[in-house]
C-alpha cells in the first residue's frame, strides 16, 4: 500500500534534435603577411583548439612590415594635425576680413580627406591581427608553420559562442494546442543525464507538413557552463502545463474498465475496493486525479493486478 499524496506535475511533450551554436563565425585573412599564433594570456601558451578567447583578444598576428610602410601612420597623423590647424587658421583669418569663404571650405574639405586617410591606415593595419569578434570556443585552427607567407582569403580561425544554443525541432500536428511560444523546456543529453538545463520554445511554423503530419519549431537553450557541446543530440521535454500540489498517484496502477472507467483500489476492513476516478494531465510516472480519491487514502501499488472488487486481501508488510 502507498498513502495518497500530493504533489507538482507537469503535463510533458517531448521531442528531440540537434543542439547548434547561436554563434558561429569563420574568420579570414584580408590581407597577406607572415603567420605569428599568439600566446593566451589566461594558459600562457599558444592558443589551441578548445580555447575560450575574449571579445577582441589577438588570436593570429600577420607580420607584414611593407604594408605598414605603404600605409605609413604616423605620417597620415601627422596630415590631420596640419590641416587641422591649417583649417582653424583660415577660420580665424576669416573673422578677421583676412580670408574668403572658399578659403575656410577649401581648408575644411582638407581637413575631412586628412581625416578619412587616417580612418583607411587605421583599417589597413586593423586586417593584420586576427580578432576575435565576440567571445567564443576555438573550434577550428588551421596549422601553420611560424612566419610561413598566408595569402589573402585563408581561414585563420573558427569560433563557437555556444553559451546559448538552438534547437530545431518537429512536433505532431496533435500538439498544435498545445505547444506555444514562450514555454519552458527541460533540455538533457545522455551524456550529462544528471544536469537539465533550462530552455524556451521561441518560435513555431503555423504549416503542417504534409508528408510528415507535423511542424517544425526552435528552442532556445541557455547552456552557461558548455556542457552540452555543438552537434550533440538532446531531449527536450516542453511543459505544456503545470499544476502544483495536487493529488496525484503513479500511472502504471490504473486500470481501465469496460464503459472508459478507470479504477484503482484502496483497502477497507481487509478488503480491496474499487474506486472509479476521473484523471487529468499526467507525466512519465503520475497522473493527477480530480475525483473519486483522498490525500491520505491508502491505495494498493503491488499486487493491484489480481485483485477483484470486495475480495479479501491480506497486507504483506
Amino acid at each position: 500500500l502507498a498513502e495518497v499524496g500530493k504533489r507538482d506535475i507537469r503535463e510533458l511533450t517531448t521531442t528531440t534534435g540537434t543542439a547548434k551554436a547561436t554563434k558561429t563565425v569563420e574568420v579570414k585573412s584580408e590581407t597577406n603577411g607572415k603567420y605569428e599564433l599568439m600566446i593566451n594570456p589566461k594558459t600562457k601558451r599558444p592558443y589551441k583548439l578548445g580555447d575560450i578567447v575574449e571579445e577582441g583578444a589577438v588570436i593570429i598576428k600577420l607580420n607584414n612590415k611593407e604594408h605598414e610602410n605603404t600605409v605609413s601612420l604616423p605620417t597620415k597623423k601627422m596630415q590631420v594635425d596640419i590641416a587641422k590647424k591649417e583649417w582653424e587658421g583660415q577660420k580665424a583669418v576669416f573673422e578677421k576680413g583676412g580670408a574668403t569663404e572658399k578659403d575656410v571650405l577649401n581648408a575644411e574639405s582638407s581637413y575631412i580627406q586628412a581625416q578619412s586617410a587616417l580612418e583607411s591606415a587605421y583599417t589597413e593595419l586593423a586586417k593584420l591581427p586576427i580578432k576575435a569578434p565576440f567571445k567564443g570556443a576555438i573550434v577550428n585552427l588551421p596549422y601553420f608553420t611560424p612566419n610561413v607567407e598566408i595569402a589573402s582569403g585563408e581561414t585563420m580561425v573558427g569560433l563557437m559562442d555556444y553559451s546559448q544554443m538552438y534547437m530545431e525541432i518537429a512536433l505532431p500536428e496533435n500538439t498544435i494546442d498545445k505547444v506555444k511560444v514562450g514555454q519552458k523546456v527541460l533540455v538533457t543529453n545522455y551524456n550529462i543525464k544528471s544536469d537539465t538545463l533550462s530552455g524556451l520554445v521561441s518560435q513555431l511554423s503555423p504549416a503542417i507538413n504534409e508528408d510528415t503530419r507535423t511542424y517544425t519549431g526552435y528552442i532556445t537553450i541557455n547552456n552557461p557552463a558548455l556542457k552540452l557541446r555543438p552537434g550533440m543530440f538532446a531531449k527536450g521535454e516542453i511543459i505544456t502545463l503545470q499544476k502544483d500540489s495536487v493529488i496525484a498517484i503513479p500511472k502504471d496502477i490504473v486500470n481501465s474498465r469496460r464503459g472508459g472507467n478507470r479504477i484503482v483500489y484502496t483497502i477497507e476492513q481487509n478488503r480491496a475496493m474499487e474506486k472509479i476516478i476521473t484523471t487529468g494531465i499526467s507525466d512519465d510516472r503520475f497522473i493527477e486525479v480530480e475525483n473519486g480519491l483522498n490525500q491520505g487514502d491508502k491505495i494498493v501499488v503491488k499486487g493491484y493486478e489480481f485483485l477483484r472488487n470486495r475480495g479479501k486481501v491480506k497486507i504483506m508488510k
